[in-house]
């Protein structure tokens, strides 16, 4: 199988604007790494993950970019040091060492041939970009996708919010001061359809009312802000079946009031 491996970090003068004050460099991969030499059966891994250079105070920009790193690649990826193309060949050679031994394993544990054996193609797919900016706030999206040889593969989008002026992760009690937990809980309870009802409409025999794991939704860790007011992101199972994907639920500024 072909072995393929693409790693780019924006030179300083070719950064790209992500929104208006916010200038970033790339870390980009794209590899597959066959199960052993000759193997039909590979990892395919995707980096495409936007570190800012410029935007925040240059005191507060090495701690946004370790809540990046932290956030795309890893907790273990929180206080590395090296460059972006670094960065890139660590997080592959430790993914590369996992699908190797783990698979290995399986397959010597089950006494089972490489040709025989369905999980052995895995795939990582991770995206990390800045979105708009809502007074001092700045959302980041992240976007992932792994496939480990499962009946299918798990995405989620995992947004969080940098205020501006710091460079400080804050949670939604920032964002919109003064609105209480439960004020929230009914808000999104009531605006949980708000972004699934076309796909519901659309769908024969889906019971609208028993689409949901629980009658109360809690605020997600997860969630964006804008002019229009906060959403908030639900992953695969965490408010309903996988095959409604990611929930959001907005929540608009004129109810937070």
């Amino acid at each position: 199988m072909k072995r393929t491996l693409l790693i780019i970090t924006a030179a300083l003068f070719a950064l790209t604007s992500c929104t208006q004050d916010i200038k970033t460099e790339t870390l980009r991969l794209e590899e597959d790494i066959p199960f052993r030499e000759g193997s039909e059966n590979h990892l395919d891994l995707n980096l495409d993950i936007d570190f800012p250079v410029s935007g925040f105070p240059k005191e507060a920009l090495e701690e946004v970019r370790k809540a990046i790193r932290a956030h795309t690649l890893g907790e273990n990826y929180t206080e590395f040091t090296g460059s972006l193309a670094e960065l890139g060949k660590a997080w592959r050679d430790a993914i590369a060492v996992d699908y190797i031994d783990t698979n290995t394993g399986m397959l010597e544990e089950m006494g089972m041939a490489e040709e025989d054996a369905p999980f052995l193609n895995w795939g990582y797919d991770y995206k990390g970009s800045f979105g708009v900016t809502y007074k001092d706030y700045v959302n980041y999206f992240v976007e992932q996708y792994q496939y480990l040889g499962g009946a299918h593969g798990m995405n989620g989008t995992f947004p969080f919010v940098f205020r501006l002026s710091d460079g400080q992760l804050v949670d939604w009690t920032v964002v919109a001061p003064g609105v209480s937990e439960e004020k929230m809980c009914a808000l999104l309870l009531k605006h949980r359809m708000d972004d699934i009802k076309d796909m519901v409409d659309a769908e024969e025999g889906i019971d609208e009312t028993n689409i949901f794991f629980s009658e109360t939704i809690e605020p997600s860790p997860w969630f964006s802000v804008d002019n229009e007011g906060l959403t908030f992101y639900y992953q695969p199972y965490d408010l309903a079946p996988y095959v409604f994907g990611v929930i959001t639920v907005p929540v608009p500024w004129a109810e937070l009031q």
